[in-house]
C-alpha cells in the first residue's frame, strides 16, 4: 500500500532500487536483484489515486543466448510454485512472480520473497544462457 515502503525495504536488503510510474501512472519500482534487472509491478490500485495497491508482480524479461522454448518454461513452473514463465515470438523470456500483500506483508517474507524471485532467476538463467556470459535484458512489460 506504500510503494515507497517496498523501495526502502529493497535497499534495506542491498538491491538498488528507484521509484517510478508505470504507463498508468500506477507505481513502479526499478530494482537490481542479484545482477538482474528487474522490476516491481503494483496491483489493484485505486483507479483515481493510484494508491492502495493490494498486489506486487516481481518481473524480469531477457532475451536468452542459449535455446529456451515453451517446454523448459513448463519445468520452470513446476519447481518454482509462485513464479510464471512464458516465451515470446521473438524468443524473449519473461519471468512473473506475484505476491498478494493485503495491507502490507511482514518485513522477513518479504526478504524470503526477494531472495526466492532471485534465486529463480539465477535458476532460469542457468538454463537460458551460457555459463559465464551476461544477460541481455528485454525491457520488461509494464502492463
Amino acid at each position: 500500500m506504500q510503494p515507497q515502503s517496498v523501495v526502502a525495504a529493497l535497499k534495506s536488503l542491498g538491491h538498488d532500487a528507484a521509484l517510478v510510474a508505470d504507463s498508468s501512472g500506477d507505481p513502479l519500482v526499478q530494482v537490481d536483484i542479484g545482477g538482474w534487472r528487474t522490476q516491481v509491478v503494483f496491483y489493484d490500485c485505486n483507479e483515481i489515486t493510484h494508491e492502495g495497491c493490494q498486489s506486487l508482480q516481481f518481473n524480469a524479461s531477457f532475451v536468452p543466448d542459449r535455446p529456451f522454448d515453451a517446454q523448459k518454461a513448463a519445468a520452470f513452473v513446476r519447481d518454482n510454485r509462485f513464479g510464471a514463465v512464458s516465451v515470446g515470438e521473438d524468443k524473449s523470456v519473461n519471468m512473473t512472480w506475484d505476491v498478494v500483500t493485503g495491507e502490507g506483508i511482514n518485513p522477513s517474507v518479504f526478504a524470503l520473497v526477494v531472495k526466492s524471485f532471485g534465486m529463480a532467476l539465477d535458476t532460469i538463467g542457468s538454463e537460458a544462457f551460457t555459463p559465464g556470459r551476461a544477460p541481455q535484458l528485454a525491457s520488461a512489460a509494464t502492463r
